[in-house]
């Protein structure tokens, strides 16, 4: 049987505001590298940007200032000055069989050179720096059989799989899959038997532990 790509996909709001431009860099992203691997998105997110493109050609244009384009140019050698570029990181070939660009872009290392802390039983995160302190953004590395705890979300939770399956309340994901976890869901993910399950996170608003001991640890779970 011919693979059809991921079943689980980001929701329909988001690629839309990704098509316009409008999603926060962390969900661009995840966006971005969910549709390396997903023909179905590709396809939703260019008649999207082509609907875009015919609503720009119908509006009536609008006059600028005068110094419009010294102002632009300015600015733009203001960020150019101000934004050196990155050092390529150092990837090896699991990293680029598993990791789809943009996200390797923004890894420092490849995947086990990077600053890998513990987080539980068989789970380990390393956080990545995508510019928005606000957002918390994270390679998830979950052993086989192994869960993360059980817990809930203070706004949106975006996780996509990029190698191995884990299951929750809601389903079953695998490599490219996109799990939405809202502050209405609370879920256990644990990896299947089968191998490491290696996710990226996004997480806006903060988690939530919801077990009868582990709700201890919130008081320590950065915001």
């Amino acid at each position: 049987m011919a693979d059809t790509g991921p079943l689980h996909h980001p929701e329909a709001e988001l690629l839309l505001d990704y098509a316009a431009g409008k999603a926060s860099q962390a969900a661009s992203v995840l966006v971005a590298t969910h549709l390396a691997l997903c023909p179905e998105c590709r396809q939703r997110v260019r008649e999207y940007e082509a609907i875009g493109g015919a609503l720009m050609e119908s509006t009536p244009p609008v006059a600028l200032s005068g110094d419009a384009l010294s102002s632009v140019m300015a600015r733009l050698d203001q960020t150019w000055e101000e934004e050196a570029p990155k050092p390529a990181p150092v990837v090896d070939e699991e990293t680029l069989r598993l990791v789809p660009e943009p996200l390797r872009s923004y890894l420092s290392a490849g995947i086990e050179a990077l600053p890998w802390k513990t987080r539980g039983l068989g789970v380990r995160e390393a956080v990545l720096d995508l510019g928005d302190p606000s957002v918390r953004t994270s390679l998830i590395r979950i052993a086989p059989g192994r869960k993360i705890l059980s817990h809930t979300h203070g706004e949106v939770e975006r996780t996509m799989v990029l190698k191995g399956a884990y299951n929750d309340s809601t389903g079953r994901y695998a490599r490219g899959d996109v799990a939405v976890g809202t502050p209405e869901l609370d879920h256990t993910p644990v990896a299947e038997m089968g191998g490491e399950c290696l996710c990226l996170t996004v997480v806006e608003g903060g988690l939530q532990f919801t077990g009868r001991f582990s709700r201890l640890l919130n008081p320590l779970m950065p915001r």
